[in-house]
């Protein structure tokens, strides 16, 4: 069985998985826009700037819930 040290908090494991979809957003948002070929041109740029900020909302939010939560300034 795991040290009570290593297992982690339910707050640690949102913190991951935000940090882990938002990298996977940012990172395949223009991957998406680039091989969508159904919308409109203007409807690709909409998506993409979507994705992107979905994307860079919740890794920010996940490094600040962090930084919160251990205390470092």
């Amino acid at each position: 069985m795991a040290e009570p040290s290593q297992v982690k908090s339910v707050a640690e494991r949102i913190e991951d998985g935000m940090r882990e979809v938002g990298t996977l957003l940012i990172a395949f948002a223009p991957l998406d826009a680039a091989l969508s070929e159904g919308r409109a041109n203007g409807g690709v740029l909409l998506f993409l700037l979507l994705l992107l900020a979905l994307g860079a909302l919740l890794f920010v939010g996940a490094l600040l819930l962090e930084r919160r939560r251990t205390g470092v300034d």
